[in-house]
């Protein structure tokens, strides 16, 4: 009895090994090394992955947040992710708030065949996010208003956003600073094209987001004071 007894211990803790072993080897490690756009490091920044291409739903991933030297790591099943970064000062998740930063547009990240990658992101508040998406065409123009509320009242703490069409898959192409006490926004624009003008108080906005306002350039006009008003719902 004892001999059985002590077989099926060291059968069992075989196959314990084995298993481990096998569950290792399909488990990769995704290091996340995060800077501003200085290129200093961040720390507190959380990875958020996705398995699929939708990155509006709850991560299926989140790393620990990042050290002084702003490096993350987590470990997920070998594949291929859609990847943001995101510095948030109160939940994990909802809208980002001045002082809140994020790394823009969803990045992949392959570790299907790797056990262990490494991964690169910069991380900004909405207006640094801005001012890498404005265009660099030499002629721009600046598109001025105001954001309200449905009973018309000023909204602060929202932004504008510009877009070449009516649906946005994560980051617009186009968007001003928040919006001040006022409601008032600044919102900076190619001289030439059409665009969905738009605003919202979370970002990234909706996907197909409501009360979008279609807006031409006026030729030689580089600065437009309008009274654009944009409702947030």
């Amino acid at each position: 009895m004892i001999k059985t007894t002590t077989a099926i211990r060291i059968a069992t803790a075989a196959s314990l090994f084995f298993c481990c072993s096998a569950a290792l080897s399909e488990a990769a490690l995704i290091r996340a090394r995060i800077h501003d756009v200085t290129g200093k490091p961040v720390e507190g920044v959380k990875i958020f992955l996705y398995e699929s291409s939708n990155v509006r739903k709850p991560a299926d991933f989140i790393s620990e947040a990042s050290d002084t030297a702003g490096r993350a790591a987590v470990t997920v099943p070998k594949g291929t992710y859609r990847a943001v970064a995101r510095l948030k000062k109160g939940a994990l998740y909802g809208p980002l708030m001045p002082g809140d930063k994020h790394s823009g547009e969803p990045v992949t990240v392959d570790c299907s065949e790797d056990g262990e990658t490494e991964a690169d992101f910069v991380v900004a508040d909405i207006r640094e996010i801005g001012q890498k998406k404005r265009t660099s065409n030499a002629e721009t123009i600046r598109l001025s208003g105001r954001i309200l509320d449905q009973e018309g009242n000023p909204v602060a703490q929202a932004y504008a956003f510009a877009h070449s069409g009516k649906e946005i898959e994560y980051v617009p192409e186009y968007l001003s600073t928040w919006t001040d006490q006022n409601g008032n926004f600044t919102l900076y624009l190619p001289a030439t094209g059409v665009f969905f003008v738009g605003s919202a108080r979370q970002f990234p906005p909706a996907q197909k987001p409501a009360g979008l306002k279609e807006f031409r350039p006026e030729p030689g006009k580089l600065d437009i004071a309008t009274d654009l008003i944009s409702i947030v719902y």
